[in-house]
């Protein structure tokens, strides 16, 4: 098993995002690069909180509690509350003077997808020791299937995290923005919990963030501003009535006998 190879399976995602918003639109490098470093300046928190909630704050309480709704409310709070939050706290550091909607947004969608990235990372060296053959194609499995579930959760409600951000600086706030990335956050890690087949309701999960992230973000898009010229060019006459008078027979007397 190649080590680097996996390592750089796990950042793929984030590079070619990278490169494809530079690529295809006019956010600059700088902006991508901090959105990259403030995206993985949220695990410090994010990894401290949970671990002294968990460890000193709730430590009898989770210990003794077990169920379908201690699980959800946990999943809810730990992955969504907690990481969602961290994160939009930390997007907030991102240069945003100069920067249009549409930008911001990109920024959010990359600060997010770095955080999945490196906790990819970090499942993959989690697992790495304990792995043979068959464990190795395990773990590309796992890296395969994280790419196409927990990053996209990761960068897209990070997206709409960044959306809820924005509304609060046009003062029109939108308040579900925030509160769709929480639970859906939350609700796909208590569906990816399970070994049996409720875990693919996680798929619902993710396609409903597509949807939810869609119509927030055009929502809060800024509208276009159009200027109209009060006085028509001349190009822009309507000439169909005009053509047809200029084309017809003009009006001889002598020829009404031939009406």
């Amino acid at each position: 098993m190649n080590v680097y190879m996996c390592l750089a399976l796990c950042c793929l995602p984030f590079v070619l995002c990278f490169v494809f918003f530079k690529m295809f639109s006019s956010v600059k490098i700088s902006t991508e690069l901090f959105a990259g470093l403030f995206g993985l300046l949220a695990v410090l928190p994010i990894t401290f909180l949970q671990f002294l909630i968990t460890g000193v704050v709730l430590k009898q309480s989770i210990s003794s509690v077990s169920g379908i709704l201690p699980l959800f409310l946990k999943t809810v709070f730990f992955n969504g509350l907690i990481e969602e939050c961290v994160k939009m706290m930390c997007m907030l550091l991102i240069p945003r003077k100069k920067l249009t909607f549409s930008q911001f947004f990109m920024a959010a969608l990359l600060c997010g997808l770095c955080l999945g990235c490196f906790e990819s990372v970090v499942y993959f060296l989690q697992y790495l020791q304990s792995a043979n053959e068959r464990g190795a194609r395990l773990l590309y499995h796992l890296i395969f299937a994280r790419i196409f579930s927990s990053d996209i959760i990761h960068t897209f409600c990070a997206g709409l995290c960044g959306i809820f951000i924005w509304s609060c600086i046009s003062k029109q706030i939108d308040v579900w923005a925030l509160i769709f990335a929480v639970l859906s956050h939350g609700i796909f890690n208590f569906f990816a919990s399970f070994q049996s087949n409720i875990k693919w309701f996680s798929v619902v999960v993710i396609l409903f963030l597509f949807v939810e992230t869609r119509i927030h973000y055009e929502k809060n898009k800024p509208a276009e501003t159009y200027k109209k010229d009060p006085v028509p060019a001349k190009t822009s006459k309507d000439v169909t009535i005009e053509s047809a008078l200029k084309d017809a027979p003009a009006y001889n007397p002598e020829n009404k006998g031939n009406l």
